[in-house]
């Protein structure tokens, strides 16, 4: 009986590890942006609208892109995640937030999070780089949030890009 009790109580501890890392309390930077209702590499920044009517677009005619996340080529040993607006016109108010993260047996692991936003302006970068260690592969997701507002109304749009393939960690 007393190891019928161990095996139990193992069984328990494993069970609430797993369920730990499922939750997506892995390591990460900031709160978890789910891909869900994403899009894969670029979408329309459109005017929320109803569940079942096509929204409009607003005259800002901005995209947000996500780029897929690779080697830096700056940094040593580091992946890297390009979260990109692109408007036709001056957009009043522009913003993005955006994680990277990696395939690991549990699910994905959130590496690091990062936000920014600007006024008055046709483009915005935001990158999120996380340092890596020389010869590691994995396969890594970068996903984000686009936002843009002004007299016109406001938009936005749930993007992300993955390698379906291992990328390995690199020098440049």
């Amino acid at each position: 009986m007393t190891t019928l009790c161990r095996f139990l109580g193992t069984v328990s501890a494993i069970t609430a590890i797993q369920l730990f890392w499922a939750t997506g309390s892995a390591i990460a930077d900031g709160p978890v942006v789910e891909t869900g209702d994403a899009v894969r590499y670029t979408a329309d920044l459109a005017e929320t609208a109803g569940i079942h009517t096509k929204a409009p677009k607003l005259p800002y005619l901005c995209t947000g892109e996500v780029d897929y996340p690779h080697p830096s080529h700056t940094t040593e040993y580091t992946i890297n995640a390009h979260f990109d607006t692109k408007c036709r016109m001056t957009a009043p108010n522009v913003s993005t937030e955006g994680s990277l993260s990696r395939s690991r047996w549990y699910g994905w692991e959130q590496l690091k999070t990062a936000k920014g936003s600007k006024a008055n302006t046709r483009s915005l970068r935001v990158v999120a780089p996380k340092g890596c260690t020389a010869g590691t592969r994995y396969r890594y997701k970068g996903q984000a949030r686009f936002y843009v507002s002004g007299p016109q109304g406001k938009g936005s749009a749930h993007v992300y890009n993955q390698n379906d393939s291992e990328i390995t960690c690199t020098r440049h």
